[in-house]
């Protein structure tokens, strides 16, 4: 019994080996293992404050503070079912509770393995430092996702569940898993015609707002899909006119069929342009169905993609200035007569030409016309009546003038 008593005080620390004094009067430099007997334990006795004496020695124990809300970077010298300890530079441990979201990323961690780990307390009596590698994590991925916010950044995600509201995602970020949530409104430029088709599927998203609900990110697969429309108009002015595209029914309507095609892209089918099979079932033709069809025209800078499954030439694709032609009023507006040309092409008579002419018309009356104007990438013609000396004597000057020009520029 008396050498475990004995054992036990020649194992409990004490500062009386310790004198300072000695060391300052015998300018004797205090070597690691006589002063730091139990630091690894983070249970030492002696006061940080008579450790740091010792730094003022070269060579000597440079003891700096561990401070709370700083990182530092350590190695893990114990695993415990409990716990998992850090040592940082040989002087501090840390110790790190493997409780809650701690757990998901203490089980990965091995022997010797290098990490950073954010201090979260530091009690002096008993002495005892507190560590966080999750909230360190969680402050880095926030950091990044602000990045990826501000600079509009594509996130892979995977599509790992279906509720109601919507999708749930899990975003891998430096092997740390993310959850995000997507509305449904979010996941396409078109309403999907089957919610299911993105699950278990991995998609690219960007973040819809940094704000997180309830403790996961928002985000946006509509919004990453836009961002490749730009780029998706270009490559179609690629292709000769009677290249084939296939695409998916998104919605129809009484006057054509809408498509989305290239992922990102939509247009639209006139009724006169579609297939004579599908042309009276129009409205029972379901989302999803998958179609195919030619690039008839792109118009308002992309913004509006007109469709056809017919190659035949309306008489927008041959209408000029100074052309005479028929027409029936369909409506009567404030700004002027909206004029049907033909099945998909409609011309404008403006106000001030319907005052001038004093003329009484009314919708479904057929009228002749003179186009005075057209912008092509509105897919806009303005016109007037044909009996306007006023403007057609304008129109025929300009073109008289054009042709002067032509003339002398094909002369050269």
């Amino acid at each position: 019994m008396s050498e475990l008593v004995d054992e036990r005080k020649r194992k409990e620390p004490t500062t009386e080996v310790f004198d300072f004094d000695s060391y300052e009067n015998e300018r004797k430099i205090p070597k690691y293992k006589d002063i730091i007997f139990d630091i690894n334990s983070g249970k030492s006795k002696f006061s940080r404050q008579f450790l740091a004496q010792f730094s003022k020695y070269e060579g000597g124990i440079d003891i700096v503070p561990l401070t709370e809300g700083k990182i530092y970077t350590g190695s893990v010298c114990q695993i415990k079912d409990r716990e998992i300890v850090v040592n940082v530079s040989n002087k501090d441990n840390v110790i790190i509770d493997r409780r809650g979201s701690e757990e998901k990323i203490c089980k990965q961690l091995k022997l010797n393995q290098e990490i950073d780990v954010l201090i979260t307390k530091v009690n002096e009596n008993p002495y005892v430092i507190k560590g966080s590698v999750a909230d360190l994590v969680r402050m880095r991925v926030d950091n990044k996702m602000k990045d990826f916010f501000e600079n509009k950044t594509a996130i892979e995600a995977y599509v790992k569940d279906i509720i109601p509201a919507g999708y749930l995602l899990n975003i891998d970020i430096d092997n740390i898993t993310v959850d995000a949530f997507m509305p449904n409104t979010l996941a396409d430029v078109n309403k999907l015609h089957d919610i299911n088709v993105l699950l278990g599927q991995k998609i690219f998203v960007m973040l819809e707002t940094l704000q997180q609900d309830k403790g996961i990110y928002v985000v946006s697969r509509k919004k990453y899909l836009k961002t490749l429309i730009p780029d998706k108009i270009k490559d179609l002015k690629k292709y000769p006119k009677d290249h084939v595209f296939t695409g998916h029914v998104t919605g129809t309507r009484n006057f054509g069929i809408f498509v989305q095609f290239e992922d990102c892209l939509t247009g639209m089918i006139h009724k006169a342009n579609i297939r004579e099979d599908y042309r009276d079932i129009i409205e029972q033709i379901e989302p999803g169905t998958t179609i195919d069809f030619y690039i008839k025209d792109i118009i308002k800078g992309g913004s509006q993609i007109i469709l056809t499954q017919i190659l035949k030439e309306s008489l927008w694709d041959i209408v000029r200035v100074g052309d005479v032609i028929n027409g029936k009023v369909i409506s009567i507006k404030p700004f002027g007569a909206l004029i049907e040309l033909d099945y998909e092409t409609n011309g404008l008579i403006q106000t001030t030409y319907l005052n001038k002419s004093e003329k009484k018309i009314e919708e479904g009356q057929i009228v002749q016309v003179v186009v005075i104007s057209i912008i092509r990438d509105d897919r806009k013609i303005y016109l007037t009546f044909a009996d306007d000396d006023e403007m057609i004597g304008k129109l025929k000057d300009k073109s008289d003038e054009i042709e002067k020009l032509k003339q002398k520029f094909n002369s050269k």
